[in-house]
């Protein structure tokens, strides 16, 4: 039982890991609704990936209080200012985290890229530098493009006591903007489809009233907010960087499933996403979308479902897809970008680089 005057002990650090592209204006508003959080153990490990819009200079200015954050979900605290910061080399990234002091509450590191390294080999240099310098008790890989509600930490560092069993969490994900509305459900958990090489997001585009408020395990959590617990990722490895971006998180939770670990769905978590921001509708996105399907149903389907999936996939999917593109919106290089996928998904299988 608890006494009066007691002092409570402290709760488990966690590592926060983002990564930044020509996005700013996004990461400090990340920042900012991540020092509303009334859970104080948590520092940033944010890797920019070869930004050519000023985005260090931009970040560390906020920091430092001088660039006041425009937001229509919270008006800007300056008392929180200025925030510890530091700026590295990805050169000296290592090196900081294995001699240097350990990273404080509550601060950010930004780890300097010369180029964009993708999604997940970026992910994995700002979690490793989080693991070494800190060795938190969970990492969460978090999208620059979310708002994060206050109560996200704590609710995250609850659920994790309830399920000691599981390895990844997942909080409710809103649309940042869906006609104006912030209630609108984006991702309540996810379905993994082998059939039909498709991840599911459960209430998807539904006006959230209650209906997916069940804390419960599911077949995987998305990236744009995944907690993990530091032991699973020693144990597994990090995200597989052969991916480059998309499907590398559907990849890592499949792993710590087979390891014997869960995913948990943590309704009482909230997070706001600007969906797809940073790619928006591309053949560059439609051509890794379809490239790392191939891959990710060719790594862990079952003979089954492997035989099932190739009959619906180019016996439908593929005409289907081509039909839209060249049909409907009349784009050469999106079809052209699908067939690349499917002809680079369907030939030599990279051997997974897990690091």
């Amino acid at each position: 039982m608890k006494m009066t005057g007691e002092t409570p002990p402290p709760g488990p650090a966690i590592g926060i890991v983002l990564v930044n592209w020509n996005g700013w204006q996004d990461t400090v508003e990340c920042l900012e609704s991540l020092l509303r959080c009334r859970y104080d153990r948590w520092f940033v490990v944010c890797v920019d990936n070869g930004s050519a819009d000023g985005s260090i200079e931009r970040i560390e200015a906020y920091c430092a209080g001088d660039l006041p954050v425009e937001s229509r979900f919270f008006p800007y605290d300056p008392s929180s200012k200025p925030v510890l910061f530091e700026r590295l080399s990805a050169g000296a990234a290592a090196e900081r985290a294995r001699s240097g002091p350990s990273v404080p509450d509550r601060s950010v590191v930004v780890i300097e890229n010369d180029a964009n390294l993708g999604f997940a080999k970026a992910n994995n240099q700002g979690t490793r530098f989080a693991l070494d310098a800190r060795h938190p008790e969970f990492c969460l890989f978090l999208n620059n493009d979310t708002v994060v509600d206050p109560d996200l930490l704590d609710e995250f560092v609850e659920a994790a006591l309830r399920h000691p069993r599981a390895g990844f969490f997942g909080p409710k994900t809103y649309y940042y903007d869906h006609g104006g509305r912030r209630d609108v459900i984006n991702f309540a958990g996810g379905r993994l489809d082998m059939v039909h090489g498709q991840t599911w997001h459960i209430g998807q585009n539904e006006v959230d009233e209650g209906q997916y408020d069940d804390e419960h395990e599911v077949d995987w959590v998305e990236g744009s907010c995944l907690l993990a617990r530091s032991e699973l990722l020693r144990e597994i490895g990090l995200l597989d960087p052969s991916y480059f971006a998309y499907f590398e998180e559907n990849d890592l939770v499949l792993r710590g499933r087979r390891a014997g670990y869960t995913a948990v769905y943590a309704p009482a978590a909230r997070l706001w996403h600007k969906v797809s921001a940073s790619s928006k509708r591309s053949p560059t996105k439609l051509y890794y979308l379809t490239r790392n399907q191939l891959w990710f149903v060719r790594r862990y389907a079952t003979r089954g479902e492997y035989a099932r999936f190739l009959a619906w996939f180019f016996g439908y999917r593929l005409w289907f897809l081509l039909g839209v593109y060249l049909v409907r919106y009349l784009s050469r290089p999106s079809a052209g970008a699908l067939l690349r996928g499917v002809r680079d998904g369907m030939g030599r299988l990279p051997a997974s680089s897990v690091e």
